[in-house]
């Protein structure tokens, strides 16, 4: 299986907190090849400046980076997040969705608007029910 993993799941799955029982699995799995945007380490960087993430990702982040595939934002992807047809104007959820539609991956996420877009493959999972603590 093919997952890209938004930011947010990509900092629980990394951090070991908890997740949803089947994301967690399917992430520790080690037949399923991870994606990560280059967009989520902007995102992950501005989430631990605002003090929403508690570690310095500089502490952890080079020692979880190997497991996973880097896409690049390239030009179909950057030309396919401007030309979704929604009124969502986040460039970050564009770019994900974008990656997710032109690299045929499907885009994990936690997003309760992109839940609601169509036009690219995907799978939400809510992460309100369950408390998170470490799962390890």
């Amino acid at each position: 299986m093919k997952v890209l993993a938004d930011t947010n799941l990509f900092i629980k799955f990394c951090r070991r907190l908890e997740l949803p029982k089947s994301a967690e699995t399917t992430l520790a799995d080690v037949r399923t090849e991870r994606f990560l945007s280059p967009v989520s380490i902007i995102e992950l960087f501005r989430l631990w400046q605002r003090g929403e993430v508690p570690d310095n990702p500089d502490s952890w982040l080079d020692l979880a980076l190997p497991s996973w595939t880097i896409l690049p934002i390239t030009v179909p992807i950057a030309r396919q997040s401007v030309l979704f047809d929604w009124k969502h104007k986040d460039r970050a959820d564009r770019l994900l969705a974008a990656t997710a539609q032109v690299e045929d991956v499907e885009l994990w996420h936690t997003d309760t608007v992109l839940k609601k877009l169509r036009g690219f493959p995907s799978r939400y999972f809510s992460t309100t029910s369950r408390k998170t603590k470490s799962r390890r």
